[in-house]
């Protein structure tokens, strides 16, 4: 199986066709001449009336009419056992009690309908009943995000959950030690809590199946109790199974964490089960169809949020350093390309051999404008992972959580462990130079600060890590690889790798800002130090002059040195000074530069020394500001591969806008596939395109009925832009929309 278009035969090479017959080549004319049409637009054909009606609903947010808030007597906090089984036995409160639904035509099923009911405002982090003791007990534990997680799919889908229930209860068998005791009792509590779950909606299908006279949804039902009721214990057998599995390991995660978790490898994980047989794939794409609407399903409660931001992580290369490009590769990206929703938002890996056809096909989509895809480079991602420490097999088998934090599966949660606000740390420079240092000097002392900062950030956070042991979170401890075997939660030790992450943020405004201190101060001598100081406190006014100067000055992404190596120290040396950093001998922390959030950061910082003004946008990560961007996407590319991507193993990523004019046709498309090739190629780390012009984000403004699919990436999340914000709306208006 392959993309909805012939692609098997596009990339022919000129000796394979000439050892093609003339009946032969006729019929390969004949297959490809849809596709080579410049008006091509992928199949959006839903797999079938059941899936136009799915979507109509999900849209509509019929669901809406099934959630509760959750009881205030809901609580496990005077359970006579320890806080980890107390936690396991809050989600099996869940599993035992939030209602369950199954809406019409469904064949994927599973739904959190439980929030904390606030004056109509969902807190998405207070799903799961009362469970501390007291205030004494919730202070003696140290807070650790659980949130930004990629969950061991792979353990319930090879064990089940009653797999995973007996390897605790033998490990805790033979265990002396009373808190890992206590771990693993917690591990058993949850998976007996999951099957309770399955069993739930086994039962309520059952109970629809006894009430409809529809011979299909009949069928349906009893289809769907017999998959809940098999993998209540045991792992699937089959695609529908797999998916059902998978669907509920994703929404019972996201029950006891609350937000911000992810869907791994997906196409890896489904490629065991997806049918080889022409119906079987038809039904298997239905089912893909299925899921991919539900997963749309709180789309409404985070909308300006990212806060589901979903993600499948597509291809790449497997742990043996082949191409994982499979069957189910294809049907997701077909099917998320025809359903235009939010979510899930797709990361696909690609790599120096990775089949042309598949480069090809993501150039096509985005073009189309199917700005749910995000492309990361393995051949940058891999070898910085293996420099950090990783064996090479684990390098490999990354997939990223729903910041686009790169995780290794099964092992790992490298959830966020230091923020740092690096043009703050230039304004508190600037309060403390004097106006007879160098260049030199200048950039040293804000260095210096940087480091001294993240040193001491770093320090506190470690120390705070090593003092107390954390929240734990039972249920996805049991799914990872290490902790039944240690015993340990996987916030407490039971991971194989602990590493964290830590963010060098407000990225380009710093860059920006530091050149063109260096460009006005020390190159045109048009300003002092103070001046510029003083200009920023005052917001500009009475210093349009110096402000113009100051925006003027030459910009990151423009490919100039004179910029660009500038923030190439810059972060280099603050990367350095987070990987030098270490919790003991086996963990230590990932550097990656990210800014999200760019219009609510922006929103609370004062002026800057790049002449913005206070309250304005940042850029997203690191895309050049707004209108500063000069020579097109191939400068941009080059200005941010002069970094080392050596000190860059956890994010980074570079959000463009494309002009979808330049792109029409087949050379339009050939001109975008060898550009990202390049990219790569250069050593790129990860591409988050848009490809639309201002001119329809201004119509769907100004019309947003007619523009409810119009789906954009806003940063490392994706968004109907009708839902956005004004502010959000505005700012990517603004954006520069680059010919290819």
């Amino acid at each position: 199986m392959g993309p909805r278009w012939a692609a098997d035969y596009v990339i022919m090479t000129p000796v394979e066709i000439g050892q093609k017959t003339m009946g032969q080549l006729a019929d390969i004319l004949e297959a490809i001449a849809p596709y080579r049409n410049d008006d091509f637009m992928s199949d959006s054909t839903y797999a079938t009336d059941r899936i136009a009606r799915l979507r109509k609903r999900m849209v509509g947010n019929e669901h809406l009419q099934y959630r509760v808030g959750k009881p205030d007597d809901w609580t496990v906090a005077d359970m006579p056992c320890s806080l980890p089984q107390r936690k396991a036995h809050a989600l099996r409160l869940v599993c035992e009690r939030m209602p369950v639904v199954i809406q019409p035509d469904e064949l994927i099923v599973g739904m959190r309908t439980i929030f904390c009911d606030d004056e109509a405002d969902y807190d998405w982090h207070a799903t799961l009943p009362a469970y501390w003791r007291d205030e004494q007990e919730h202070t003696g534990y140290e807070w650790r995000s659980t949130t930004h997680n990629v969950p061991g799919f792979t353990n319930p889908l090879k064990y089940g959950f009653g797999g995973l229930a007996e390897q605790s209860r033998a490990r805790l068998a033979d265990e002396p030690d009373e808190t890992k005791r206590e771990y693993l009792s917690s591990f058993v509590i949850v998976c007996d809590a999951v099957g309770t779950l399955c069993n739930r909606y086994a039962d309520h299908a059952d109970k629809l199946a006894g009430e409809t006279d529809d011979a299909q949804r009949l069928a349906d039902l009893q289809a769907i109790a017999e998959v809940c009721r098999h993998i209540a214990t045991a792992p699937p057998r089959n695609i529908h199974e797999a998916m059902q599995m998978h669907w509920l390991i994703w929404t019972v995660t996201l029950l006891e964490v609350g937000c911000l978790v992810t869907s791994g490898r997906f196409d890896q994980l489904m490629a065991p089960y997806w049918p080889t047989d022409e119906a079987g794939q038809a039904r298997a794409t239905e089912l893909l169809e299925c899921y991919i609407i539900k997963g749309n399903d709180q789309n409404d409660l985070w909308s300006g949020k990212s806060l589901v931001n979903n993600n499948f992580m597509l291809s790449g290369l497997k742990r043996d350093g082949t191409d994982g490009t499979n069957d189910v590769t294809w049907a997701v990206m077909d099917s998320v390309a025809a359903l235009k929703l939010p979510d899930p938002q797709l990361a696909i890996r690609l790599h120096k051999d990775s089949p042309p056809e598949l480069t090809r096909h993501v150039a096509r989509l985005l073009r189309e404008g199917v700005s749910v895809i995000s492309i990361y480079n393995d051949d940058l991602f891999v070898p910085s992972l293996m420099g950090a420490g990783f064996p090479a097999e684990d390098a490999r088998d990354y997939a990223v959580d729903a910041c686009q934090d790169v995780n290794i599966v099964d092992k790992s949660i490298f959830y966020l462990g230091g923020n740092y606000q690096l043009a703050n740390w230039l304004g508190e420079t600037l309060d403390e130079a004097t106006d007879d240092m160098s260049w030199r000097e200048f950039f040293d002392a804000y260095q210096a600060r940087a480091a001294k900062n993240i040193d001491a950030q770093l320090t506190c956070f470690t120390n705070r890590f090593n003092s107390r042991p954390a929240d734990p979170c039972p249920f996805l401890s049991v799914m990872m690889d290490d902790c039944i075997a240690k015993g340990l939660d996987a916030a407490n030790g039971g991971l194989r790798y602990r590493d964290k992450g830590a963010m060098l943020a407000q990225p380009v405004c710093t860059i920006n800002s530091l050149a063109a201190i260096h460009h006005v101060v020390f190159v045109t001598k048009s300003a002092t130090l103070s001046e510029v100081r003083d200009a920023c406190k005052a917001d500009y006014v009475g210093y349009e002059q110096l402000r113009g100067e100051l925006q003027a000055a030459p910009k990151w992404g423009n490919d100039d040195d004179a910029v660009d190596l500038i923030g190439k120290e810059m972060l280099d040396n603050a990367a350095r000074e987070i990987i030098r950093h270490r919790f003991d001998d086996e963990a230590g922390f990932l550097s990656g530069v990210h800014q999200a959030h760019h219009v609510a950061t922006g929103n609370g910082m004062p002026a800057t020394p790049d002449g913005r003004r206070s309250g304005d946008p940042l850029s997203v990560t690191m895309a050049p500001a707004n209108g500063t961007a000069l020579h097109g996407p191939t400068a941009i590319m080059l200005s941010l591969t002069k970094l080392d991507p050596m000190l860059i193993q956890w994010n980074s990523s570079l959000t463009l806008t494309f002009d979808p004019a330049s792109l029409a046709g087949e050379a339009g498309l050939d001109r975008f596939v060898a550009l990202l090739n390049a990219y790569l190629a250069m050593g790129g780390p990860q591409l988050q395109p848009n490809c639309i012009s201002a001119d329809t984000l201004r119509a769907a403004q100004a019309d947003p009925e007619q523009y409810q699919d119009l789906v954009v990436r806003v940063w490392g999340y994706c968004d109907r832009f009708t839902a956005l914000a004004p502010e959000y709306q505005q700012e990517m208006i603004e954006r520069t929309a680059h010919a290819v």
